[in-house]
Formats: C-alpha cells, structure tokens, sequence
C-alpha cells in the first residue's frame, strides 16, 4: 500500500521524499504512516521500474534536493493497484479499502465503479463468513470473541454503507 500513498502523493506535482513522507502522513495518516526507511526503498523500486522519475535540483545554498514525479506508465500502475483484488486477511483489507478509496480520484468513472462494485462483493462474502462464526455453536466463542467478531460486523456494515454513498 505504500506505492499507493507515493504514488498519489506526486500524482500532481514533483515532491522530494520529505514532502511525500508528509503528504502520505496529510492524506492516508489514519490508516498507514511509513517511515523514511520504508519510502526510501519504495522509491527507488518505482524509479527501476520507471513509474517514477528522479530529478536532482541543487539549490542556491549549494544543497542537493531529489524531486521524484510519476509517469505515464506510473500513473497505469497506480491505477492497477487500486483496483488489485484485495487481500484475504481482515486485519490488511481494511486498512487497504481506505487507502484506495482515499485515491480513487486517480481513476476514471468506469474504473471507480469498478473499484465500488468489486469491493462490495468482497465484503459481502467477507460478512457471511463473518455471521456464520458468530451463529455456529459449535465453535464456543467466548464473550470476547463474541464481541470482536459482532465489531468487525458493524465495520463491514460501516464500510459498505461509505462506498454506496459514493457518487460514482
């Protein structure tokens, strides 16, 4: 998901690596905040793959400074990533439905529908696997499991009732 956030966050403009760093913690900071460590490397996986560019200014004060900026061949990537099949694991999919829903602006119309309709499928299932844990007595779910699984439940109500409210 971080090649989500960095590649959103220079979509519009050049940005150097302390900028994107807080232009990820200004726009995803509720579901994801990688460190320097983690969007140095990053960076430099998208530049070999040449999705982003690097652009080295030296300012009047002698001081080197990295731009990096997408390209077009970025901005398909990007795209795919949003619209990747999500992962099966609820404690990954959910920040990752935020994350992309924070950059669907990227995408065209048909590809944001795209993005809402197979989300929705996603958490649907992901809901009936859900109800069917807290329903099969064969389990013993304690009290805490109990209360954990009914949470997870409102989050999935929550999220699907977001992603109808859309205007896609």
């Amino acid at each position: 998901m971080t090649e989500i956030c960095i590649l959103y966050s220079i979509y519009k403009r050049d940005l150097t690596i302390y900028s994107i760093r807080k232009s990820i913690s200004e726009h995803f900071g509720i579901y994801t905040k990688p460190s320097h460590g983690t969007i140095h490397p990053a960076l430099k996986k998208l530049s070999a793959a040449g999705f982003v560019n690097v652009r080295d200014v030296i300012s009047d004060g002698g001081r080197k400074s990295c731009y990096y900026s997408i390209t077009e061949k970025g901005k398909k990537y990007l795209s795919s990533l949003i619209l990747l099949e999500l992962s099966e694991n609820p404690s990954v999919f959910i920040n990752d439905i935020g994350i992309r829903t924070a950059a669907l602006g990227v995408l065209n119309d048909s590809e944001r529908k795209q993005f809402v309709e197979q989300t929705l499928k996603f958490l649907e299932l992901f809901e009936i696997q859900t109800k069917r844990s807290l329903e099969n007595e064969y389990l013993g779910l304690d009290y805490y499991q109990s209360e954990s699984f009914n949470q997870c439940l409102k989050n999935i109500v929550s999220t699907k009732q977001f992603l109808n409210s859309l205007k896609v």
